[in-house]
C-alpha cells in the first residue's frame, strides 16, 4: 500500500505543475501590476522600474513561474498586495482556519445524514418516506446555492424576527465571542453547504444500496438466518460505502477548498471570499497559494479514497 501511495503521489506531480502553471499564466496575462501607477500623478520612471523588477515583468511567463515555484518550494509564499503586503502564509492559515469552521461540521453532517437518508430510502423503496426524501433531494439538486443561502437569510433574518420577535441565527459575518455566538453564526452557512451536497449524496447512496441489496451474498446471508440488522450493518452498509467514499472525497476537497458562493453570501472570511478578492485585485501570490491548497486537497482526498477502498473491500489489493 505504501508503494501504491508513493506512486500515486509521484503521478500527481505533473497534474500539480500543469494546473499551477495554467493559473499562473492566466493570471499574469490578465493582470498588469503597473496599472496601479497609470493614474498616479507623482510616480516617476523609477516607480515603474521598481514594479517591473519586483514582479520580474521583464522575463517571460515560464521563467517567472519557475521563480515562483522555487520560492514556494522553500516556503516563501510572497506578500499579498491586496491585503496590505501581509505575508501570504499568515493570511493563508488564518483564512484556512475560518473555512475549516464551516467545512468540518458541514462534512460531518453530510456524511451522517446522507448515509442515513440514502439507506432508509433504499430499504423502504417506494414508501412515503422514500418519496419524501426523493422530493427533497430533487429540490436540493435543482436549487442553486446562492438562492438557498439567500432564502435562509430572508427567513431567519427578516421573517422570524418580524413575526416571532427573535433572531436565532446570525445572517452574516463570523462571531466568535462565545460558543453560543459561534453556533448562531455558523448554522446558516453550514446548512447551505450541507443541503446542496446532501441531495446528491443521498441519491448516490440510495442507488448503491439498491444495487447491493439484491446481490447474491445478501440473499445467502438472509437464507442462513442472519438477522436483518447484521445483514445491513455487516454486509450491505460496508459495501455501499465503497462508492460513497468517492463522492465524499470530492465533497471534502470542495468544502475545504472554500465555497466561494456560500462564504460570499454570508460574509464569511474564508478561502472562498479570499480567492475572489485576490483575483479581482490581481494578487498573484495569494491566488497561487489558494490554488495550490485546492489542488493539494483534491489529490490527497482522492488518494485517501483509493486507500479506503482496500480497507472496505478485502478483495482490493495494492501489491
Amino acid at each position: 500500500m505504501f508503494i501504491f501511495a508513493l506512486r500515486r503521489l509521484f503521478a500527481a506531480i505533473p497534474v500539480f505543475l500543469v494546473a499551477t502553471f495554467a493559473t499562473f499564466w492566466g493570471t499574469s496575462e490578465v493582470v498588469d501590476p503597473t496599472d496601479n501607477l497609470a493614474t498616479c500623478q507623482n510616480c516617476s520612471q523609477a516607480a515603474y522600474d521598481r514594479i517591473i523588477e519586483l514582479y520580474e515583468l521583464d522575463k517571460p511567463v515560464p521563467a517567472r513561474y519557475a521563480s515562483w515555484l522555487g520560492d514556494f518550494a522553500t516556503g516563501d509564499m510572497g506578500s499579498a498586495t491586496s491585503q496590505g503586503e501581509r505575508p501570504v502564509s499568515e493570511i493563508f492559515w488564518e483564512r484556512g482556519r475560518n473555512t475549516l469552521l464551516l467545512a468540518l461540521p458541514a462534512f460531518g453532517l453530510l456524511m451522517i445524514l446522507g448515509t442515513a437518508t440514502g439507506i432508509y430510502s433504499a430499504l423502504r423503496q417506494y414508501s412515503k418516506g422514500d418519496y419524501a426524501i426523493t422530493s427533497i433531494s430533487y429540490l436540493g439538486l435543482a436549487m442553486p446555492t446562492f438562492f438557498f443561502g439567500l432564502l435562509l437569510q430572508v427567513v431567519f433574518a427578516i421573517w422570524v424576527p418580524k413575526y416571532l420577535g427573535i433572531k436565532p441565527f446570525w445572517s452574516s459575518g463570523m462571531h466568535l465571542e462565545s460558543p453560543l455566538q459561534f453556533v448562531r453564526s455558523v448554522t446558516l452557512p453550514v446548512m447551505t453547504l450541507m443541503f446542496v451536497l446532501l441531495a446528491g449524496d443521498s441519491r448516490f447512496i440510495r442507488a448503491a444500496v439498491l444495487d447491493i441489496k439484491s446481490a447474491d451474498y445478501i440473499r445467502t446471508a438472509r437464507a442462513k438466518g442472519v438477522s436483518e440488522r447484521k445483514v445491513i450493518s455487516k454486509h450491505l452498509f460496508r459495501n455501499a460505502m465503497i462508492p460513497a467514499v468517492t463522492v465524499w472525497s470530492l465533497n471534502a476537497s470542495a468544502l475545504l477548498g472554500g465555497s466561494i458562493i456560500t462564504e460570499t453570501i454570508f460574509s464569511w472570511p474564508g478561502f472562498g471570499r479570499l480567492v475572489i478578492d485576490a483575483l479581482f485585485a490581481g494578487d498573484l501570490d495569494l491566488t497561487m497559494a489558494i490554488v495550490f491548497a485546492i489542488i493539494f486537497l483534491v489529490i490527497m482526498f482522492n488518494l485517501l479514497a483509493d486507500l479506503l477502498y482496500g480497507v472496505l473491500d478485502p478483495r482490493i489489493r495494492y501489491d
